[in-house]
């Protein structure tokens, strides 16, 4: 009986999430709308939640090299990479200020020459990430990690963050009826315990998934 509940049992840590989703709204009245800017305090924790979880990905493919977890991991790892330059508009946040190109011409100018080379990076990073996917057979590890114990609060939570950012943006429709500084911390609150989520589902997989799952595939014996 017990191992056919605990996939859906919720850890403190989760319930605290949910709360802090459903808290975003009330209280993102109190926050000082700077916050929500670009490249703005709430952007730059977002980033760092990111980091956050290339790091852990990382540190999870050293810990369990040469298992079938440390494929997951360093699948994982480019995704949150991938998320960070998004939040990073691509590196366009780290270019000089307006009025301030005079002075810094050169990074400015470095940065762009890199722009146009950006997306076409990210769409080969992606089709491999897919191949990688396909060919190591990473949906079955993390199927059988859901198998032990499934986030349920947390993929709430996320996709919770997700709908509640596009609807701060007036996305698909949908407005939440805030002005348009309280709507900009809004949606970065949400994106934060979005993204916050996530970095909480991959520790958790990391943490349960077995360290040899059985595949058909001839290349997943290890690293």
């Amino acid at each position: 009986m017990q191992r056919m509940t605990s996939p859906i049992l919720a850890r403190p840590s989760e319930w605290l999430l949910l709360a802090a989703l459903a808290a975003c709204y009330p209280f993102s009245a109190f926050f000082d709308p700077g916050w929500g800017r670009e490249n703005g305090i709430l952007e730059n924790a977002q980033v760092v939640v990111l980091g956050a979880g290339f790091v852990a990905a990382m540190l999870a493919f050293q810990r369990t090299r040469p298992g079938r977890t440390a494929l997951l991991a360093l699948w994982a790892a480019p995704i949150w990479l991938i998320f960070a330059g998004r939040e990073l508009s691509w590196g366009r946040v780290l270019l000089p200020a307006p009025g301030m190109e005079s002075s810094h011409g050169l990074a400015a100018t470095g940065m762009l020459w890199l722009q146009p080379f950006v997306k076409p990076g990210v769409v080969l990073l992606v089709l491999a990430l897919l191949f990688y996917a396909w060919r190591h057979r990473v949906d079955r590890i993390v199927c059988a990690a859901f198998a032990r114990r499934t986030p349920w609060l947390c993929f709430a939570v996320a996709l919770g963050g997700a709908l509640g950012s596009t609807c701060a943006e007036g996305h698909m429709g949908c407005s939440l009826g805030l002005g348009a500084g309280r709507s900009g911390v809004f949606e970065e609150l949400a994106e934060l315990l979005a993204y916050i989520s996530l970095v909480t589902i991959q520790d958790s997989i990391m943490r349960v998934a077995p360290a040899r799952t059985p595949v058909e595939a001839p290349s997943a014996s290890g690293i």
